[in-house]
């Protein structure tokens, strides 16, 4: 018996009826682009310039197309990844086929159909025809034909011309995904999905990026080379996959941001960005975390850190090839980016790099969402946000430089939340401006607007009244505006506003007691 591959230059939805026109398609055949088939299929090698998609689980079936009946599917540890091409043998006298019929041999990998090839029946010997030459090549002496072909990365993306990262996620293997530029890439842990899933990365070339996100937004440009914007997604989605709909666990999306000559300490507020059409908020900040998977990151490691492990040769031989090989223009320096190229979500969706235009702290949780111990100090907590705090009179009430989280409230002590004093833990929080000196928080960006939410508690003695007040600084210490809060023994909500607004302070107005909690800071400035 011998097989004889069958080849026509069309393709399309085909029914399975009688005498079906051949089909063999692959890159070279009117097929999938990153798709080729390898000999014995047919005598050709893979594209050139093209990176060998490894982390995928292709799916081989074989159909008899008389009958439309899929007599042979070849999956997981059938289909072997060698060094640049899959392998899986067909034991064809383990079918018992039918001369009189065609078989189509399909490759699947997640939900796209990459490659056919259409193969009949021969009496005449152990051999396959090949279709373009007509040669005659032996099957194994079993009968058994090996199936090779090459699959490229970017066969699960839309664009040809995209950045690309792609592979199957197993729900009990951590995997890492770097796209062909090396720009963007993920790190799912095991335990995050629930079944077998295909995640791709695309770079996106839509601008802006995202609508409505304000600027400055760094979304790099359009093209496959250096691109700071790109969507994430799962074949099926996620939806599909997990009963929540999202990961179970958090993945860290890592993208390498084009920021031209943007200063080391603005850089370093930057933060990834994610649109989500569906959620509540749609666009969100995503907490900076390290993805030393991408070597713009000051965590990033040459050797073996482009996902699935390989040995020290294949690593050293990337290294090489880096040398002399173009690459984009991420961050001035990777020194310049210093806190971690990536960024934690349970979905996915879009994503980018921006300076967040609307900032919050609470003195309960830290930018890493860590809990603020009632007593700690908080000068410099929060500079990863663009803001720290200082205090106007060290040698007043309450002595020192530090600026403290305590959590003694109007109720007394554990209040439960804590505020910004200068006095530590086992001293009331509320301070005055005459007694204690004023709190000062520096923004590294101007600000438009900043608020804080004010309690007022009076002259401690048996004077009524008492208010708090807060100013805005330009850059010279010059007071921009000013706002005071009523009497009332209620938190209130103070807010200032002007052109570049360097910094703010507060206190209790001269003699007068007020408790601070919750700074809010935005850069664009508010309706009028």
């Amino acid at each position: 018996m011998a097989i004889v591959a069958l080849g026509v230059a069309c393709h399309g939805d085909r029914s399975y009826s009688a005498g079906p026109t051949a089909l063999f398609l692959d890159a070279n055949h009117d097929g999938n682009v990153f798709f080729v088939w390898l000999a014995p299929m047919l005598n050709q090698g893979a594209p050139a310039g093209q990176v060998f998609s490894r982390q995928l689980s292709p799916i081989v079936t074989i159909t008899n197309l008389c009958n439309g009946e899929i007599i042979r599917t070849l999956a997981g540890s059938d289909v072997q990844v060698e060094a640049a091409d899959y392998k899986t043998p067909w034991h064809t006298a383990d079918d018992n086929l039918n001369s009189a019929c065609t078989y189509r041999i399909t490759t699947t990998a997640g939900a796209r159909e990459l490659g056919v090839a259409d193969v009949d029946v021969v009496d005449s010997g152990n051999e396959l025809k090949n279709v373009n030459t007509g040669e005659f090549i032996p099957l194994l002496a079993d009968r058994t034909l090996p199936i090779t072909f090459f699959i490229g990365v970017g066969s699960q993306c839309e664009r040809v011309d995209s950045d690309c990262g792609e592979a199957t996620v197993q729900p009990g293997q951590s995997t890492t995904i770097v796209t062909t530029q090396g720009q963007a890439g993920v790190v799912v842990p095991a335990g995050a999905v629930d079944q077998p899933v295909t995640l791709i990365i695309e770079s996106a070339d839509d601008r802006p990026c995202i609508p409505g996100l304000p600027e400055p937004v760094f979304p790099g440009d359009v093209g496959a080379v250096g691109n700071s914007c790109y969507d994430f997604h799962t074949e099926p989605p996620l939806t599909e996959v997990n009963a929540s709909g999202k990961f179970n666990t958090p993945v860290t999306v890592g993208i390498c941001p084009v920021i031209g000559g943007l200063d080391h300490a603005t850089s370093d507020l930057l933060q990834i960005f994610q649109l989500h059409v569906g959620a509540d908020p749609p666009i969100r900040a995503l907490n900076n975390v390290p993805a030393p998977f991408l070597h713009c990151d000051p965590g990033y490691n040459v050797l073996g850190s482009r996902g699935s492990p390989r040995s020290l040769l294949g690593a050293l031989a990337a290294r090489l090839r880096s040398l002399v090989t173009p690459r984009p223009l991420f961050a001035s320096t990777r020194a310049l980016f210093d806190l971690g190229a990536g960024g934690s979500t349970d979905m996915f969706s879009r994503f980018t790099w921006a300076l967040p235009s609307e900032l919050g702290l609470n003195f309960d949780q830290t930018p890493e969402l860590e809990s603020i111990l009632p007593g700690a100090s908080v000068n410099s907590v929060y500079s990863r946000l663009g803001v720290t705090f200082t205090r106007s009179n060290p040698l007043g009430l309450c002595p020192g430089t530090a600026v403290y989280a305590n959590d003694y409230g109007l109720l007394g002590f554990n209040s439960g939340q804590n505020n910004i004093s200068v006095c530590p833990l086992g001293v009331a929080s509320d301070f005055s401006q005459y007694s204690y000196g004023t709190i000062k928080a520096s923004f590294v960006v101007p600000a438009a607007e900043a608020c804080i939410n004010a309690t007022p508690t009076g002259f401690h003695n048996i004077f009524p009244g008492g208010v708090a007040f807060i100013e805005a600084l330009d850059a010279n210490g010059n007071v921009l505006s000013r706002t005071e809060s009523t009497t009332d023994r209620t938190s209130q909500r103070l807010c200032v506003s002007g052109d570049g607004i360097a910094g703010v302070r507060f206190a209790g107005k001269g003699s007068a007691y007020a408790i601070f909690d919750d700074l809010y800071w935005t850069r664009i400035p508010p309706a009028p």
